[in-house]
Formats: C-alpha cells, structure tokens, sequence
C-alpha cells in the first residue's frame, strides 16, 4: 500500500511539473502566442538648422550674359560673354556670387583684321595654355572666327596670328571647340544666314571640321551636321537659325546642342542631336527642344554651353534668357540649369529655373548622393499613374507641374535607405509648381529616431524646403531618410518633384 501510495505520489508530480515546464514556454495561453508588445521607441524631435546660403544659386535674370561661357579652372569660375569691341571675364569662387566688374582681356582692335560685333567667346585650357575662340566682323563686312591664347584664363589673350583662323568667303559665327578622347581637336559653327540662302530662306547652318592639334589650320573639308528643319525650328519666318553649336561626348555618343529661332524672339529655344561620329549630320530626335522659355516671366533661352560640376558627376547648361516681354535694353541675363541623360539617352534640362537650386556638386566641399541607396513610396495617390514615381525625385528635375513626380496622401512617405551609413548635411525637397499638388508641410525622420516636423513650403511655387540636419547628434551617420508629407487645405494630393541628400563638407 505505501509502495502504491509512493508510485501515484511520483506521477502526481511529474505530471505538475510538466504543466509547470508548459505554462512556462507558454505564459499567455494555450495557442502558442505572446500578446505582450516591445513599447515602439518615441522619435526624438530635432529642430532644423540654419538654411545656409552657401547651398544655393539662382538665375536672378539680372546679370547681364550674352552667349555665356563657363571655364572652371584652379577652384575659380571665369565667365565669357559676347562683348562688341572688346572681351572680358568675371570670376568667382561660388556660381551664387558674380562680382559686377571684369577685366578686359582682348581688344578687336588689337586683331588688325576686326572692326566691330565680336561675339561668343569660349575659353579652353589645352596643354597648359588657355585658348578662346571668337568671331568678329572683318573690314570686309563678313564674320570670321579667330583663336587667341594666354597662359591664364584672365589675362591678355594675344591672336595666333595677324590673320582670322577660319575666314572662308561667307560669314562664319558662335565657333566652338570639342577636344575628343583620342587626342583630336574639331572645330563646330554656325554658317551665317547672312550669306546663306537654302530654298529661298536664309539659312543659318550649323557645320563642323576637324584642327590641327597645334591650330596651325583645318584638315579637310566642313561637314554639315545640323539643319533648320522641325516645325519648332521654323518659327521665324523668311530667316531661320540652326546657331550656338556645342557638342560633347557621353557613354560614348556624340551630343549637339545648339538653338533655333531669332534670338530675341518668344521661339528662341535650345534643341539637341546625336550621332556617332564626331563629323556627320546629327541626328534628332521626334522634338528635339529642351529648352523654351515659360512665356510668363522667361523668353528666349539659347546660345549655351556645358559646365561640369566640381566632382564631375553632374552636367550643367550655361545659357542666356530673356525676360517677357524681351528686353532689348538691358540685354540678356545668365542662366544655370542642371542637365540630366536618361537611361535611353535622351537630354533633359531643369529649366529656365527661376528658384533656388543646390550648388554643383563638390562645389564649396558639399556633394550630392547620386547612388547608394534604394528608396520606396507608401500612400501613394496619383490620378495619372504613369506620371508618378519614387524614381522621378532623383532624375535630377524639380522644375514640374504635374509629371516626373511622386503623388502622396495624406501621410504619404518615401523613404530612403543607404547602403553605406553616410554623413548628410541637408536634403532639399522640391514640390511640383502647380498649388494643388504642393503639400502643406513635410516631417523628416532619420533613422527611425529623430524627426524634424512641419517643414512647410514657401508660398513661391518652385522653391524646396531645406531640412538641415545640424540638429543630430555630433557624428551622426544617416542610415535612412523618410520623408512623411501632409496635405494641404482643399488639396486632394501631396507630392514631391525632386530629393537632394548633400553630404557633409569635406575638410
């Protein structure tokens, strides 16, 4: 019996302790889950930090540029414009800072053979000298186009010789220089419709010839590479332009940008071609205009040029504009436009922007975040779906109304993650131009641990909102970006156009 009492005593307890070994493997029930919650971390707010100038440029339309030529050179940029009697050059550190004197640094009459209009000068460095290219009107009424050299990019330019470089028995204007990467030098033109007439119109053609490398002279023939010929092109008439050529090369294809139009005109505007080879005839695309003016408070942008940022990841577009209506007095007024190639090997330009955009990148020491990072859109809301897409905020383009965005709710986010922890300074954050889509403030959440909130937008459509992270703790690294967007009043849409991350300066 105590034998029997023992035995049942035993399993008693065993079977206590198996409940005991149960109930602690499952505390909350007996369907094997866990209803207690980890409290989610409460997000630290920051403030935002001081909106630095120093980030900044903006087409003011007030300095006067005509046919503008950009040169970075040794940390400065020297600024080249069409000056009549005489060229002259600006210089600055920043692009946001142009001073309003410049330095003389060539008479025509030092020339001998030019009289008046001297036009469009560019100025290259070319082993270890720096070479511009002009045209001027001759005794004999006709352009011809010269090169003179100096050891500076602002010094006295002295001419290769007491002759025009290129003088043929018609006018020839807006010469420009391409220096390939095999080692050759061509030269593109404009065929002045002054003394070119095709079809009963006068014609300005744009042409192209290969140099000597020491500019000693042409080798072979001109080739005729562009044409006045789509219906944009066409806009002026009896008199019709293809002028302002410039080409450079890219993934391996050849890029011409010129303009089309009388330059004083509402249809003044740039268009492109492509070819394979640096002298054919260029090919253009259905539309090949980038470039218009927005026929509100900008006209006529033309006669440009390239400008490779600092750290030579982005390309720029230098060119000139006009205010509406055209102001024939006070001239033309520089612009500066980021420029973007697509994955299919289109152009596009940011503008005529007309608001603040970030410096070039590695200008003053700040880069842009071009790669690295993957980003994904939640809430999103788009009455046109193809027009909407987290790719757009990083395509380069903020200057949109209702395409190439990113289309919220309210709530919305995007948010980005990098692959490698990076030390950011600011994100500038563009809303499209139209009211209705702009949202009405934007909170900013850094590594899902501090948040800078109603970040709102100034009421001049176009401008970004700044959200500088000088607020982090010291040595802060950024992992991820989310930016939370709000509606406006009355809007049905929140959205964004563009994303800059800048880095931290380097020291």
């Amino acid at each position: 019996m105590n034998q029997f009492r023992q035995t049942a005593a035993a399993v008693l307890l065993a079977a206590l302790l198996l409940l005991a070994g149960c109930g602690t493997q499952n505390p909350t029930g007996t369907d094997g889950t866990d209803d207690t919650q980890t409290p989610e971390a409460e997000l630290v707010e920051i403030k935002n930090g001081v909106d630095r100038p120093g980030y900044y440029y903006e087409n003011n339309l007030t300095d006067k540029a005509a046919d503008p030529f950009i040169l970075y050179a040794d940390d400065t940029y020297y600024l080249y414009c069409t000056g009549g009697s005489r060229f002259s050059v600006r210089q600055t550190k920043y692009l946001n800072a142009w001073p309003s004197e410049s330095k003389t640094i060539l008479q025509l009459s030092s020339l001998g053979w030019a009289r008046e209009k001297g036009w469009a000068p560019e100025v290259y460095a070319y082993e270890g000298k720096y070479y511009m290219i002009f045209s001027a009107q001759g005794y004999n009424d006709l352009h011809a186009i010269d090169i003179a050299v100096c050891d500076t990019p602002d010094g006295t330019f002295k001419p290769l010789s007491s002759t025009p470089f290129f003088a043929p028995t018609y006018s020839v204007i807006d010469g420009s220089l391409f220096f390939d990467d095999d080692g050759r030098i061509y030269m593109y033109y404009s065929k002045d419709n002054s003394t070119n007439t095709i079809g009963g119109k006068r014609t300005s053609q744009t042409y192209g010839i290969e140099l000597e490398k020491d500019f000693s002279g042409v080798i072979g023939e001109p080739v005729l590479i562009s044409t006045p010929e789509q219906e944009w092109e066409l806009k002026s008439g009896s008199v019709v332009w293809n002028e302002g050529p410039v080409v450079f090369k890219e993934n391996g294809v050849y890029y011409l940008l010129y303009s089309a139009n009388y330059y004083v005109s509402e249809h003044y505007a740039v268009g492109y071609a492509t070819s394979d080879t640096p002298l054919a005839k260029f090919e253009k695309p259905d539309n090949a205009r980038i470039l218009r003016g927005n026929g509100e408070t900008v006209t006529g942008p033309g006669h440009c040029n390239i400008l490779r940022s600092p750290d030579g990841s982005e390309l720029y577009m230098v060119y000139h504009v006009h205010t509406v209506p055209p102001d024939t007095k006070n001239g033309r007024s520089l612009a500066i436009d980021r420029m973007v190639i697509r994955a299919d090997g289109s152009i596009a330009v940011d503008g005529p922007s007309e608001t603040r955009r970030p410096l070039p990148s590695g200008a003053n020491g700040y880069r842009h975040v071009h790669d690295g990072f993957t980003a994904t859109g939640e809430g999103e809301k788009a009455e046109f779906a193809s027009f909407s897409s987290v790719d757009f905020l990083f395509d380069g383009i903020a200057k949109t109304s209702f395409e190439n965005i990113y289309s919220m709710d309210e709530g919305g986010s995007v948010t980005i993650t990098l692959d490698t922890p990076t030390a950011l300074t600011s994100l500038m954050l563009y809303a499209p131009s139209l009211a209705e889509y702009v949202p009405a403030t934007v909170d900013v959440e850094i590594n899902g641990k501090y948040i800078l909130r109603g970040l709102a937008f100034s009421s001049r459509l176009g401008s970004p909102v700044t959200a500088t992270l000088s607020g982090l703790p010291e040595g802060t690294a950024v992992e991820s970006v989310k930016v939370i967007a709000h509606l406006a009043d009355g809007n049905e849409y929140a959205a964004l156009s563009e994303i800059v991350m800048v880095t931290a300066r380097e020291k």
